[in-house]
């Protein structure tokens, strides 16, 4: 009596060496739809088993197949295929997918989003493990082979592929929950946070050279990673993707807010509401430099190299080993400029091929194209023995109140608005000074509120001092993510040209910062809402 095995697969690599062994070896190979059209295109002999597409109404026929599949919970090797029509090779794939939410409301529909023929199959098979033989992964194919064909399958093998297969089937179940969870309105935390990230490639190393380290992916279309492409550079590591995805986080808010007009409901020291209008910078080319998941510069400029020169003005002798992420296409100018800054990596929507061509010259900078914005679902650390999970901070803020007599200018209200931005990169406690709609000063992950005022003034100082500021000094501005307590090294401010702050508020000493800014003509506002980020 030939052996069965089951082939159903959606991803085809290796599967012509998988069946041309079975055949060899006196197999039956029972296949339907895609599947066997390629294994005929490859003039593989299989019995067409129709009970196997998922488009075919739940029939006798699918529960006589999980009965061959199920039937013999014998050794693999003793006395295995004496039962009649018994399935001892079950190699079936499916691709966990993310669903409209219409589909699955869709009553008419008989390929409900839910599947229960394929993930029941390979999971009857994983039950089944003793007995048979279960391949969810093209990888394991080779393997296989030499087992087979040596009539050494272990047990041990077996049972690691229905590891694999179960963790296949719970990837499946993970992506048609989000599905349906990820497009309510309202956004809730279930009882059991399981997403199916899919291996895609070893990273070349963790954060430091000793540190194992692995790139997953959910594989979400709208996801910023399903739209990023590396075209020039060695293999990636841990932090060249940490630092890559913090700038482009802060892209995508300019793109989603920065760029376009917005408001917000606010209210003035006397206590009269009205509304703070921002002017879009939808002419505007915007830069964010990163290094070690910090910003260290950023600025709005009417192209690429001015932006990029605002942006490195900020601190240039940090700039060795950053991330550059552009809002802009990287055009033969602009990659001139970039060139003699020693940077790691670049993003932007695209390069042009004269561009390409002269970053080409340095082997080890990466280049990125990215093509889509952060989706923005969740957030998540890993502890040990846990997760800690988070809606992401993507808003800047919700309210304005202005506690001085002066109300902050059209200028210092748009910069505020950039300064918030970036600050949203920073590792608390942060803070920064704006300069032209451009970083001069930035203090990130300070351990005191005082202290990342006190550097941030100082290193602003030091640009000053340089020259790297802009001649129009229309908007000086202090932010900082969370409340800025009065003592000595605030009062810098006067002396360092501050026109107006931006706070949260809630410090003891919020009147006597309030009436030092009276005393020397600064707005100042409180939005009551913190940017804390560790």
């Amino acid at each position: 009596m030939k052996k069965r095995a089951i082939i159903y697969t959606e991803n085809m690599e290796q599967l012509p060496a998988l069946a041309e062994f079975l055949i060899c070896d006196d197999w039956e190979i029972v296949s339907a739809g895609e599947t066997a059209a390629y294994l005929n295109s490859k003039h593989i002999p299989i019995t067409e088993e129709k009970a196997l597409l998922s488009n075919t109404p739940a029939d006798d026929s699918f529960f006589r197949l999980l009965q061959q599949v199920t039937q013999n919970e014998s050794d693999f090797y003793h006395d295995s295929f004496s039962t009649k029509g018994a399935i001892r090779l079950v190699c079936v794939n499916v691709k966990p997918r993310y669903h409209p939410l219409t589909d699955f409301l869709e009553e008419s529909s008989s390929d409900n989003c839910i599947d229960f023929k394929h993930q029941t199959l390979i999971r009857c098979a994983a039950k089944n493990y003793k007995s048979v033989l279960i391949l969810t992964n093209p990888e394991d194919y080779s393997e296989a082979i030499i087992q087979l064909k040596t009539d050494s399958v272990t047990k041990d093998f077996r049972l690691d592929l229905a590891g694999k297969a179960l963790n296949l089937c719970s990837a499946c179940d993970a992506a048609s929950s989000l599905s349906i969870s990820m497009q309510k309105k309202r956004i809730e935390f279930p009882n059991y946070f399981v997403v199916p990230y899919q291996k895609q490639r070893k990273l070349l190393h963790g954060t430091n050279p000793h540190q194992y380290a692995c790139l997953y992916t959910h594989n979400l279309d709208t996801s910023a990673l399903s739209g990023m492409k590396k075209i020039q550079g060695k293999e990636l590591d841990y932090c060249i993707i940490k630092n890559g995805f913090i700038a482009w986080n802060i892209m995508s808010l300019f793109f989603k807010i920065i760029k376009n007009p917005f408001e917000v409901e606010s209210m003035d020291s006397q206590g009269y509401p009205y509304t703070t209008q921002f002017t879009p910078a939808a002419g505007s080319v915007f830069t964010i430099a990163i290094k070690n998941e910090n910003p260290v510069g950023a600025a709005l400029g009417s192209n690429v190299c001015q932006s990029f020169a605002k942006t490195l003005n900020c601190s240039p002798d940090t700039f060795d080993g950053a991330t550059l992420a552009c809002s802009a296409v990287i055009d033969q100018d602009a990659a001139v400029s970039l060139s003699k800054a020693n940077l790691l990596t670049i993003i932007a929507p695209d390069f042009t091929k004269e561009a390409r061509e002269i970053l080409s010259e340095n082997t080890s900078l990466h280049l990125i194209v990215a093509s889509k914005m952060f989706s923005g679902f969740h957030e998540s650390v890993s502890i040990d023995g846990g997760l800690l999970v988070q809606t992401p901070d993507n808003t800047l803020f919700q309210k304005w109140k202005v506690v001085t007599n002066r109300r902050p200018t059209q200028a210092q209200t748009d910069a505020m608005a950039f300064g918030t931005m970036v600050i949203l990169a920073a590792k608390s406690d942060s803070a920064l000074v704006v300069n032209d709609s451009a970083t001069i000063g930035i203090s990130t992950g300070q351990t005191s509120r005082k202290r990342s005022i006190r550097f941030a003034f100082e290193d602003a100082e030091e640009c000053i001092k340089n020259g790297l500021t802009s001649g129009d000094t229309s908007a000086e501005i202090l932010v900082s993510d969370t409340s800025i307590p009065f003592d000595e090294g605030i009062q810098k401010a006067a002396d360092l040209g501050i026109k107006a702050i931006i706070q949260t508020g809630g410090s003891s000493s919020d009147q006597e910062l309030i009436d030092f800014c009276n005393n020397h003509d600064i707005s100042m506002v409180f939005t009551g809402m913190r940017h804390l980020a560790f």
